[in-house]
């Protein structure tokens, strides 16, 4: 497993520049470590936006995880020096994206005079463009541009780490993490449904898989009762690990689900099932600190109401949405648990997107970061992989269509 080698305690510190705030909260009643913080550059208002963190089992762990997330989160937000280390000149060679077959944006935005940042395609080297607005990500700051509206800007992709190669291998894993679940949610595919007793008996006698047993145990013995599965694989040097959480007990009402990909299928298992923990906390704050008339199971809203982080998570506590998640639970089938895959480096995940027709363009954003980060030796950009099954954030923008799949907006938040 690839280790972090930059520190996460200093990275914190609010005297760095990344942060306005964070804290490391001792563990919950399932032992979690929880690391949560602020971006310094995030819009007024939107703290649930501006937040970020991680739940982990230890709390190094926690805090090493956090602080990754701030830093890469941090570098979507653009800056003056841009200008001179990001934007491509007028007139350049390189070739530019398909961003509108790849549905990443609308075909209205060719008519405007869009910025392009400086790329490089990850499986030959050679620099491409990529539009800004794939790359960028500002929630809360609206819509100040002319090609904006034609745009759906998310997160996904961004990577960070102590080595440009750490932070690039990150960011294509995620790519595939999303692309994999979205795909089998769009279609509701029936994922492999984990069950315990199907892990040989030398996988269950690792420490990594009675920890992943202990969390297991916490989670229930709290009333929580997560399912975890697994999506089909279809040759990807990856696992990809989902947890869903579901509840409806008076106020408290939602979907939780998390993702984790990774070689090793029991680590899979116990990132998923760490987010979905986490992902089920913000449910509960969310919860606890609503208008109690409001907190109750009520009609999904439509689709046009789905436009951020926010919204998506209000959809995903009324009754119907929650009832759909169940539906597709209930189609899981049980399987064989798969087998340890040799841990693939970038090129072994580059060259695999591609043979699906899919390429890959890093964006080096590490210019972004605070003096001190980038003196820490924090590395960060984004990874933009048209081909590949975007995040969406905005449902009412509908740019990328899979026919006769779900409309249903996804659970990942």
């Amino acid at each position: 497993m690839r280790q972090m080698s930059v520190d996460p305690v200093r990275t914190l510190h609010p005297s760095l520049g990344l942060v306005s705030e964070a804290s490391v909260y001792v563990p919950n009643e399932m032992g979690l470590w929880r690391t949560v913080g602020q971006l310094s550059n995030g819009a007024p208002g939107t703290r649930i936006a501006s937040a970020v963190g991680a739940f982990d089992v230890s709390r190094r762990a926690s805090l090493t995880r956090g602080a990754g997330e701030a830093v890469e989160r941090f570098a979507l937000v653009p800056v003056p020096a841009d200008s001179e280390h990001l934007l491509a000149r007028n007139g350049s060679a390189d070739p530019q994206i398909d961003f509108v077959s790849a549905g990443l944006g609308h075909v209205s935005a060719l008519a405007c005079d869009v910025p392009w940042y400086r790329a490089v395609d990850l499986l030959t080297g050679k620099p491409t463009q990529v539009p800004a607005p794939v790359v960028d990500y500002t929630p809360g700051r609206g819509e100040s541009n002319s090609w904006d509206a034609f745009f759906d800007p998310s997160p996904n992709g961004a990577a960070s780490g102590p080595s440009e190669a750490f932070a690039q291998t990150s960011a294509i894993a995620e790519v595939m993490e999303r692309d994999a679940f979205l795909a089998a949610w769009r279609h509701k595919i029936p994922l492999q449904k984990f069950d315990a007793k199907s892990m040989p008996v030398a996988v269950r006698q690792g420490a990594e898989a009675r920890g992943l047993s202990l969390l297991l145990v916490a989670a229930r013995a709290a009333g929580v009762e997560p399912t975890l599965a697994f999506i089909p694989n279809n040759g990807s040097p990856l696992l990809t690990a989902v947890c869903i959480i579901t509840e409806e007990k008076g106020p408290v009402c939602y979907g939780a689900v998390g993702l984790k990909a990774a070689s090793d299928p029991v680590s899979a298992l116990k990132g998923a099932l760490q987010e979905g923990l986490q992902i089920r906390e913000l449910f509960l704050t969310r919860a606890h600190s609503a208008d109690p008339a409001s907190a109750s199971p009520v009609s999904a809203p439509s689709v046009a109401t789905v436009t951020d982080d926010d919204s998506r998570a209000h959809f995903w506590t009324t009754a119907p949405a929650i009832a759909e998640l169940r539906r597709w639970v209930g189609s899981f089938q049980p399987s064989n648990f798969p087998s340890k895959q040799p841990e693939p480096d970038l090129d072994a995940l580059v060259k695999h997107l591609a043979g699906r027709n899919v390429r890959s363009h890093w964006v080096n954003l590490t210019h972004r970061l605070p003096a001190a980060i980038r003196e820490l030796g924090w590395v960060a950009g984004k990874a933009v992989c048209p081909g590949a099954v975007p995040l969406t954030m905005d449902e009412t923008k509908e740019l990328f269509v899979m026919p006769g799949s779900s409309s249903t907006p996804h659970p990942l938040i």
